[in-house]
Parts: C-alpha cells; sequence; structure tokens
C-alpha cells in the first residue's frame, strides 16, 4: 500500500469512528418516548443553607431539598386515599386496627457510598424500623416530635428516656424479616398511614449512621433519585443516583438528569433576576403581585427579550393566618379574639391587596384539596359592615373601651416592608384600627420566645394527604410551646383520628374545624395555589397537592428553532 494510499484509509477509519462515536453519543442521550438523558437542573433557595436530614427542619424550602436525597414509604397522590406506594410494596392494617404491618419493596438500594464497602446497600426493615425510631427520639440533631412518638407502643418512653436510636429501636416496631416489619400503636389511629407519606419521614440507612456516627447528619444517604457530591457555603451539588431503583413507564432509568445545582441565601428579586437570565430553571413560591411581571415577561420572551418560559399554578393548598397565643393575657379572652376576627375584612385584602388571586378564608380554614369540607358550603351572606357591629359588641364584652383600652398590639411580620406580606399585614393592622381603635404596631422582624401582647403572621402547608395535617395544629398534644388549648376541640380531633368509617371521620373533622373556628384560636385571611415559573425547555414537571417536584422525571429538552 501507498504512503498516500495509507493516508486515505487511515483519515478514513478516522472519520467512520468520529460518526460512530457521535451518534452513540446521541443515541446514550436520547430516552424512549421522546425524553432526553443528561443536564443539570439549576435551583435557589432563601435559606442560607439546606439541612438535608429530614427530620430537622419542616419547612418547604427545606423539604424540597431534601427529597432530592431522601424518599417515604408512600407519596401524596389525588387519588380516594389520598397517596400512592413508593418504598413500601404493600402496607395492611389487621383486623385489631392498631397493628400496621409494612412490605418493603426488594432490590431497593441506597446510593454508592463507602460506607456500604463492606456492608449491603439494599434498603431492608432494619432501615426503616431505625428510621422512625429516630422520628421518635428526643435528641438535638431533629426536631422534638413526642406526638408522633405517641402514636407508637413505647414511643412515648423512647422519647422521655432520651434513647439512642443506633442502640435500641422503638418497642412497638417489630422487624419481622428484611422485608416485612410491623408496628403497634397506641390506638386505632386512621391517619398513621397518610402521616408516612411526609418527607419529613424520608427514610435513612442504618449502616450509614452507624458508619459515620456524629458526622451522620452531614454525609446523607438516601434512597432518592440523587446524591449529594459538593456543599459549601453557596451552593451544593447533586449527582445522579446510579443505583436508583425507579423506571419510567417506557423502561427508562431514572433520574433523567446528572445533576442539580442549588444556590442557597437567594432573596426572591435575586431569584426572578436569575430566572429570567436563564439561570434558574424553576422559580418557585412566585409571589401573587408578581403575577402580572412574570405574564409580561413572557410576552417578552416571545420577542426575544428574555429566555421563553412559562407560569404553572397548582390549586390552592398555603393558607396564610395570623397567630397569637391564647394561653396569655389579652388573647385568653375568647371575646378578644372574636372582635379581631370580626373587624378583619378578607375579601377586600383579597380582592385589592392580592388582586383576587388569594381566595378569603372565611367559615374554614382546610383547601378542598386536603379533604376541607367546610370549603364547600356557603355562608350565609352578611355584610361586612354588620360584622364590625358585633366586632365592637365583642370588644366590650371583653371589656375593654376608651377608658380601658387595649395595650399596644404588636404585630410581627417576618418579612420586609416591600413585601406582600408586609402589605397585606398592613391593611390587617388598618383595619384593627379603623374599626377597634386598636392601638397597633407593625415589626419585621420575626417573633422570638413567649410574647404577650402580640400576634404574628405565619402560613402552613399540609405536608402529607387529608384534613388531619391542618387541624392538628389546633391540637393541644401536637403543639409545643402550647399556644392554645380547648377540650372540645381537643376531643373532636381525637374522634377523627379514632373512627372506623370514612363517614364519621369527616363528619368529625368537620366540627372539629367549626369549632377551632368558633374559639378563633387564630385568624385565617386567606388561601393561595403554588405559582412557579420554569424555562420551556425543563420538561416533565408535576407539582403535587404539598408543593413538592418529582425530580426524578425532570428532563432538559431544548425546544426546535426553524
Amino acid at each position: 500500500m501507498t504512503k498516500h494510499k495509507k493516508i486515505i484509509w487511515l483519515t478514513s477509519i478516522l472519520a467512520v469512528a468520529v460518526i460512530a462515536y457521535y451518534f452513540t453519543m446521541q443515541n446514550n442521550s436520547l430516552a424512549k418516548g421522546g425524553k432526553q438523558f443528561g443536564g443539570e437542573l439549576r435551583l435557589a433557595i432563601k435559606s442560607n443553607c439546606a439541612s438535608l436530614n429530614p427530620l430537622a427542619a419542616n419547612t418547604l424550602d427545606h423539604h424540597r431539598v431534601q427529597q432530592l436525597i431522601f424518599e417515604p414509604l408512600i407519596k401524596p397522590a389525588n387519588n380516594q386515599r389520598g397517596w400512592n406506594y413508593l418504598l413500601a410494596k404493600k402496607i395492611t392494617v389487621l383486623s385489631d386496627k392498631k397493628t400496621v404491618r409494612i412490605s418493603l419493596r426488594k432490590n431497593v438500594r441506597f446510593a454508592p457510598d463507602t460506607c456500604f464497602r463492606l456492608a449491603s446497600d439494599e434498603l431492608t426493615a432494619a432501615d426503616v424500623a431505625f428510621s422512625l425510631s429516630l422520628a421518635c427520639a428526643n435528641i438535638k440533631q431533629t426536631e422534638p416530635n413526642a406526638y408522633f412518638a405517641g402514636l407508637i407502643v413505647g414511643g412515648t418512653a423512647f422519647y422521655q428516656h432520651q434513647e439512642n436510636p443506633l442502640l435500641k429501636k422503638v418497642k412497638g416496631i417489630r422487624i419481622v424479616d428484611d422485608y416485612l416489619l410491623e408496628i403497634k400503636l397506641t390506638a386505632p389511629y386512621n391517619h398513621f398511614i397518610q402521616l408516612l407519606g411526609s418527607p419529613s419521614f424520608g427514610i435513612m440507612s442504618l449502616q450509614a449512621a452507624k458508619y459515620y456516627k456524629s458526622l451522620f447528619y452531614k454525609r446523607p444517604v438516601g434512597t432518592g433519585p440523587f446524591q449529594l457530591h459538593h456543599s459549601d457555603r453557596n451552593k451544593a451539588e447533586f449527582r445522579s443516583n446510579k443505583n436508583y431503583w425507579r423506571r419510567d413507564v417506557h423502561g427508562n432509568q431514572l433520574p433523567y438528569m446528572d445533576k442539580v445545582i442549588l444556590k442557597y441565601g437567594v432573596s426572591g428579586a435575586e431569584a426572578q433576576k436569575l430566572f429570567l437570565q436563564d439561570k434558574l430553571d424553576l422559580l418557585f413560591d412566585l409571589p401573587v403581585d408578581d403575577l402580572q411581571e412574570a405574564f409580561g415577561t413572557l410576552n417578552d420572551a416571545k420577542s426575544g427579550k428574555n429566555p421563553l418560559h412559562e407560569v404553572y399554578i397548582k390549586n390552592a393548598a398555603k393558607i396564610h393566618f395570623l397567630q397569637f397565643d391564647c394561653t396569655k393575657t389579652p388573647f385568653n379572652n375568647p371575646a378578644l379574639r372574636k372582635a379581631f376576627a370580626l373587624a378583619i375584612d378578607t375579601k377586600t385584602i383579597c380582592d385589592e391587596m392580592l388582586k383576587g388571586e388569594g381566595l378569603p378564608l372565611n367559615g374554614y380554614f382546610i383547601p378542598a384539596s386536603h379533604g376541607g369540607l367546610n370549603a364547600a358550603k356557603r355562608n350565609a351572606i352578611r355584610s361586612f359592615e354588620e360584622s364590625v357591629v358585633d366586632a365592637q359588641k365583642a370588644l366590650a364584652q371583653a371589656g375593654y373601651n376608651s377608658k380601658n383600652p387595649l395595650p399596644i398590639i404588636y404585630l410581627y411580620v417576618g418579612a420586609a416592608k416591600n413585601t406582600l406580606a408586609y402589605r397585606w399585614c398592613s391593611s390587617v393592622a388598618q383595619m384593627l384600627r379603623k374599626n377597634l381603635s386598636v392601638n397597633i404596631v407593625l415589626r419585621t422582624e420575626e417573633p422570638k420566645g413567649s410574647l404577650k401582647n402580640a400576634l404574628w403572621r405565619s402560613g402552613w402547608i399540609g405536608d402529607y394527604a387529608g384534613a388531619e395535617s391542618y387541624l392538628r395544629l389546633f391540637y393541644s398534644g401536637a403543639q409545643k410551646p402550647i399556644f392554645f388549648k380547648n377540650h372540645k376541640v381537643d376531643a373532636l380531633y381525637l374522634a377523627a383520628l379514632l373512627a372506623q368509617n370514612e363517614k364519621k371521620k369527616q363528619y368529625a373533622e368537620r366540627l372539629c374545624e367549626k369549632e377551632i373556628l368558633v374559639q378563633n384560636a387564630f385568624l385565617p385571611i386567606y388561601t393561595e395555589g403554588f405559582i412557579l415559573l420554569n424555562q420551556l425547555h425543563l420538561r416533565g414537571l408535576v407539582l403535587n397537592q404539598v408543593g413538592l417536584i418529582d425530580y426524578a422525571q425532570l428532563y432538559i429538552k431544548e425546544l426546535k428553532t426553524n
């Protein structure tokens, strides 16, 4: 072969190899069903850091990060029972109504980690027993949960004695075999299974806890679609879990994406700016007063001024309210709480402050998406002017008048003056000043410690399916510290938990919700949906009723341009 021909031959071979490699890589990035493998997801949260211990922080921000790594036994779903299986294969309540039998999926593995070098990485009943015992523990690394501990036989003693879940498990949790365990409840609670769907009960590895010991909470190891690769003060990087057990309906291995980049300490305004610069793929919890701007920027996107994106809105699940300590003066006076409740026009707040996006909470506070039944009932038509007259009568009944005025009331907003939260709180304050002559002062800071003469802004999203996740806020046995205690409310709450059929359960839940409102245990203002912005190249986005996303199903697929 001549030198010239040899060069041509080698060049041809190289060209074929390059083409083959190119198409191989292209095929590897393509998934069945039009999905796409690879790429990274860019997120941001307001918190300065994210706790990766699901039992340490119970905020939506933190849950959205934790679910990258950890998975609970079941997950919320829009079906009659409100959940679907996840790590659990089957859950059965035995005939005594107090024994819950949990059967696990087989061949579910924890993410690759050094701790499994000489041990199995498969999820077993021992991991579940450890995780549930940890939830009953009274240790500094977790949020104390005496309420949950009280549901399981031996849980209260485990909590009170500050037992170490590495050394022993709760008495009422019995491991039958590697994939089966039984839990003995202290009473026939009908909500226990739904409770297991909370992201707080993401299953952790017993082997990782033994291996890392005091560093366990900084080295999270779960069965979720991603695992922590690196973290510093400003951001964290998560890589896909190569052991992940789930596949999509087409048989594709999940997750689709290679990595997730999470930025810490990003304010709402900064996050919007980064999103419009195409430096974030998702913008969580867009305030309703920014909706018009969001749609405006969508029009700008069509003209090429910023990246193409869309607004994603999920039905109402979040409730916003004002809270007070009903165990201390002056709000231990039911008549005063009634006066405050009647003096606030929530419809005006929604129409004017929220621009029609929020729904006023009048006569209910449990969203229909979480089993709220009172929400479907219309209240009798009554003018706000009539309510104000009744509010003034209630104030007089409470013993306050021009000669005996209320002390200065402080409203802790926990938000800056230029925020929507501050504006609607300011509107509430104006109504109380005008209608009851209350001397009320707004504070931007969060409330700290036990407060007298104070209101504070709060909010809640039920973190698992069911009305109970809202009613529990006002059950004295679940509060720490106690801010509201009423024997009738407690009795109705327990009646709902112990009801042995759905009809009786719903009836008790409805009565409990009504009694909480009759007692004016808090001041419900409005409910709103989840509002997200996502770049159009981000596909597979589905938000569930508790505000969480299935990150394993997200994928990047750029728009085709002509």
